[in-house]
């Protein structure tokens, strides 16, 4: 993959001036630190806002209800696991917090779930039917709300940024019911 995009790079470079366009090429080339610094910065600063509040959520306890609550679909979900608690409460933090579109905090818990569902893996080099279950879950994932589009949608200056919400909670609704619907067929037959 390395090669590829060196080579594009490379001939994209050649082409730029062989046709004479060397000065729009060196623009672009500038200019794209700053484009980039422009869109990064709002989706960062919404980050680091939200993962404050899940932080927050965890301190103030509001997390562990919301596993606890999560905890009987859980079992029934991922029954390789139901058991286990410690890996049970991972995957559950892991979907709450991806709920509120927060995918990069989410990611040390599905970590840990995942590394807690290998242990109860006979056979380590393929994944077991809960680990399926949760990249389905993970996936899927039922987002309330949106952190990440919608500090998009502010940054670009739109008038109703959180007028899409209704109809992300619904395609990700229906992403995870399809999901899980196939994976349940697809670990019965």
């Amino acid at each position: 993959m390395t090669l590829f995009w060196c080579s594009m790079i490379l001939s994209s470079l050649v082409f730029g001036m062989m046709t004479g366009k060397s000065e729009l090429l060196s623009n672009a080339i500038v200019s794209v630190g700053s484009e980039t610094l422009e869109f990064v910065l709002p989706l960062i600063a919404v980050t680091c806002f939200f993962n404050g509040i899940v932080e927050i959520a965890f301190q103030n306890g509001c997390i562990a209800w919301l596993e606890r609550r999560m905890n009987p679909l859980l079992r029934f979900l991922l029954p390789d696991i139901k058991e286990d608690t410690e890996t049970l409460g991972y995957v559950a933090s892991n979907i709450v917090i991806n709920m509120f579109g927060l995918g990069s905090a989410a990611t040390p818990a599905g970590l840990k779930a995942i590394k807690g569902m290998q242990k109860h893996n006979p056979n380590p080099k393929t994944a077991t039917r809960s680990m399926v279950t949760f990249l389905v879950l993970n996936t899927g994932g039922v987002t309330l709300f949106p952190t990440s589009i919608l500090a998009l949608r502010v940054a670009y200056g739109s008038s109703m940024p959180a007028n899409f919400i209704p109809y992300a909670v619904i395609a990700t609704l229906s992403a995870s019911v399809a999901g899980l619907i196939v994976d349940r067929w697809w670990n019965h037959h």
